[in-house]
């Protein structure tokens, strides 16, 4: 059995078993960009209003930027407040935008709109460097390619708005990956103890004085001096079209609206009731809502959607608050809060 039929078996048995692993992301309109000094706050802050459109609607068009510059906004209308903070030793300026203010001038341009539900993207990274046992890449490796590719997913993550993610290896894991009596491969382990939306299968090979061969979800060799650079850029080139294609089902049309009555079961206190109302207010497709009836443990609003009602249904079905329980009529839906 090889490698790419494992990887697909694995993978279809995921998706048919649960229909998504998304996770809210929660500084969703908090945007963190290196700074240096403080006569650089207004360049970083105009990098933060970019870097916030470019996640907010799944897009790196600028485009998108130029229809809110033009419709005669500034970058500057949309901030709450913004501070300079030392995170790892380093300086960043921390920007947070308003939600609403962004929101509402996103439907009035008709720019779709992906919400706080983002899809979690797993990797498996190993490394055949010649001079060491082949290894994978975890959250705490220290070589120098590993870290190039740690810092390249973490931009990305920051950016994009998504969960780019290693495994964390602990020693049960080294014990368990270094077995070599054991059954199932290496791979399949791993991939076993996490949750994710797409599985990225890389092998970095290295050939000799800077050669090294890339392969699987990426087939490249690379032979310079600047190696690094070039496997990080071949992983940049990689994930924005991979970010793009799994951003292009979330998006949502801003430019539609429809009506839905919602019917809420699982609210059994007062304090259920506060986290519900925050919880909806994570999901960004709705622009408002009124409550119809509080019933037993079962809360029915009326509620407007931005898209149309398999945006609002995926929504749901990307978040780990709410079950999906039935569609009593085209614009009728039961839920479950799940807490």
């Amino acid at each position: 059995m090889n490698n790419s039929f494992i990887k697909h078996l694995l993978v279809t048995l995921i998706i048919f078993s649960n229909y998504s692993f998304g996770k809210e992301f929660e500084e969703l309109f908090t945007i963190y960009v290196p700074i240096e000094n403080t006569s650089e706050i207004e360049s970083s802050i105009n990098q933060s209003f970019n870097n916030l459109v470019f996640r907010i609607s799944g897009s790196k068009s600028p485009s998108n930027i130029w229809k809110i510059i033009n419709s005669g906004s500034s970058r500057k209308d949309f901030i709450s407040s913004y501070s300079i903070k030392n995170i790892n030793n380093k300086s960043y300026l921390e920007v947070n935008f308003n939600q609403n203010l962004v929101i509402d001038k996103f439907k009035k341009l008709s720019i779709p709109i992906i919400g706080y539900s983002r899809p979690v993207i797993f990797f498996l990274i190993t490394v055949e460097s010649g001079s060491e046992d082949p290894y994978f890449i975890s959250k705490d490796s220290t070589n120098d390619i590993d870290i190039y590719i740690k810092e390249s997913l973490d931009r990305l993550s920051n950016e994009r708005g998504l969960f780019l993610e290693l495994p964390l290896l602990d020693l049960e894991d080294e014990t368990f990956l270094t077995n070599t009596s054991i059954l199932i491969s290496p791979q399949q382990y791993l991939i076993s103890k996490y949750d994710f939306d797409e599985y990225v299968d890389i092998k970095l090979i290295n050939l000799g004085l800077k050669k090294w061969l890339i392969k699987g979800d990426i087939n490249t060799d690379i032979n310079k001096e600047s190696y690094l650079e070039d496997i990080k850029q071949s992983l940049d080139d990689f994930l924005e079209s991979l970010i793009n294609k799994t951003f292009s089902d979330l998006k949502i049309d801003t430019s539609e609206t429809i009506l839905l009555d919602v019917s809420i079961e699982g609210i059994n206190s007062y304090e259920e009731y506060e986290i519900l109302k925050e919880k909806l207010s994570k999901i960004i497709a709705i622009t408002n809502l009124e409550i119809l009836n509080f019933k037993n443990d079962t809360i029915t609003y009326k509620i407007n959607v931005m898209g149309d009602i398999n945006n609002f249904k995926k929504s749901i079905q990307n978040n780990t608050f709410f079950e999906f329980l039935s569609e009593k009529t085209e614009n009728n839906l039961s839920l479950r809060f799940v807490k």
